[in-house]
């Protein structure tokens, strides 16, 4: 932990061009609001709210810096069905261990597509699909994926999570190819038995056109004997059809869409891998070691205790918090690409992160850009990777200042006696949450993409003003 007094120089001074009076205004909150009087006193632009202020003035300008200590945290239950991605294959990461994936999906007549006719023969039937990832990185490998009939239609409205694996009846078609880390478009061939099949389901149901994907059962794509990678696959891609050629006079094609249900199957085994033994919700410290991963696929993520912060806030009863910056810095990644960005969450006393709707609820326990606690909008803050630096940077500051002036009025309310935990309220419910600590989430559940951290390498610089 390290104080700074009296900040001098402009490049890393944050301060604004506070008010005399702020004072007045410091201790007027009731337990649970946000203090917004850094946003508004003295802002140079609407643009630069809680980061660029005028140096002209004769108020100090203080920085606390204070490293978290960080641990790895196992969420088992990923939903799947949220993303339009198709993740299939196997693949061994030394670090958090072998992932092995079924993808399944419905597909379903698209509209003003060319429909089979008496005057039509059927030709082929194959499925093509655009890729956005693959692993490992390194040099080509050989993707053999088996294309499989399940015994039942998937269903649009249901939750699928990745521990949901479906019954698969007959193989319906293969793809044995060289792939590479280049994005491409992959076609899969059906057999011609399965393809006369959706052939003669709409030449003999023409008028249920529009509910044609009831007729159908879902497909599956699964690893094949010989598979040596993992490949994600985009179904939003205007290229990720199946396609049903048939002829006549020329060459007409029946499209369907991929996209009506889908969802993935993930199993792990981290037997091999330094992540052996870690339970579901519970902390997991690699020994010997002290790095954390966020890793979405393998259900490995990172959280942090913002404790020592209570030492701070209790020795530190009047002050303003102009600016908050959470750092994070990443080590370079050889087995994946590193991850873009993700959001921060804190974890609630139970050991809950999120629900099913992940960010959609936002106001639950996710951290707010500044803007979207000003406005009530739904707005969870990015934080985004600079590759210059190897850095994760954020600026949660009216949460921070929630946190502070919470733990301020708590003492005033109770003969200085300070709160057991630090705790925010909900601005909508006004619920009380105690906080245990912080959990690193990206919104992106089926990502190939992967971030580790260094040890002792999470921290939140506070540049504040002593109102005293």
């Amino acid at each position: 932990m390290r104080k700074t007094k009296t900040l001098k120089n402009p490049t890393t001074i944050y301060t604004m061009n506070l008010l005399d009076s702020i004072k007045k205004f410091l201790r007027f909150f009731k337990p649970g609001s946000i203090l917004l009087i850094p946003v508004f006193l003295g802002c140079d632009a609407a643009s630069d709210l809680g980061t660029q202020f005028d140096l002209d003035t004769n108020i100090d300008v203080n920085l606390m810096e204070l490293n978290f200590p960080s641990t790895n945290v196992y969420l088992d239950s990923l939903r799947t069905d949220g993303e339009d991605r198709l993740v299939a294959g196997t693949f061994n990461d030394p670090l958090t261990g072998r992932i092995t994936t079924e993808t399944y999906f419905q597909f379903g007549f698209l509209s003003g597509s060319v429909l089979p006719a008496d005057t039509l023969e059927f030709d082929s039937a194959q499925i093509t699909l655009s890729t956005v990832g693959v692993l490992p990185l390194t040099d080509p490998f050989t993707y053999d994926i088996d294309i499989y009939e399940l015994e039942d239609t998937l269903i649009n409205s249901v939750v699928y999570l990745s521990t949901k694996r479906e019954r698969v009846s007959r193989r319906v078609g293969n793809l044995t190819t060289t792939a590479s880390s280049e994005d491409e478009v992959i076609t899969f061939k059906l057999e011609d038995s399965y393809g006369r099949e959706i052939f003669n389901i709409l030449n003999n149901k023409p008028d249920s056109i529009g509910t044609a994907s009831l007729f159908f059962k879902g497909l599956a794509l699964a690893s094949g004997t010989t598979n040596q990678g993992l490949v994600s696959f985009d179904a939003r891609a205007d290229t990720s059809k199946l396609r049903l050629y048939m002829s006549g006079n020329a060459t007409e094609i029946a499209e369907f869409s991929i996209r009506t249900s889908l969802h993935t199957y993930v199993e792990r085994d981290r037997s091999a891998s330094p992540y052996n033994g870690i339970i579901e919700k519970e902390n997991f410290d690699i020994p010997g070691d002290g790095r954390t991963a966020l890793d979405p696929l393998a259900g490995i993520t990172t959280a942090f205790n913002i404790e020592g912060l209570k030492s701070f806030f209790e020795d530190n009863p009047n002050i303003l918090i102009n600016t908050t910056i959470l750092d994070l810095v990443a080590e370079d990644i050889a087995a994946k690409d590193t991850l873009q960005g993700f959001h921060l969450f804190f974890r609630k006393p139970d050991g809950g992160i999120f629900g099913p709707g992940l960010v959609f609820n936002p106001f639950s326990n996710v951290v707010m850009t500044d803007q979207g606690y000003l406005n009530g909008a739904n707005t969870p803050a990015p934080i985004a990777f600079n590759p210059d630096t190897d850095q994760y940077i954020v600026t949660p500051t009216i949460f921070f200042q929630a946190l502070y002036n919470n733990y301020q009025n708590w003492k005033d309310e109770n003969d200085g006696v300070p709160p057991d935990e630090l705790f925010y309220t909900d601005p909508i419910l006004s619920d009380t949450i105690q906080i245990s600590d912080m959990v690193l989430i990206n919104p992106q559940q089926m990502t190939l993409e992967q971030a580790v951290f260094q040890n002792s390498g999470i921290k939140l610089r506070i540049f504040y003003t002593d109102a005293n």
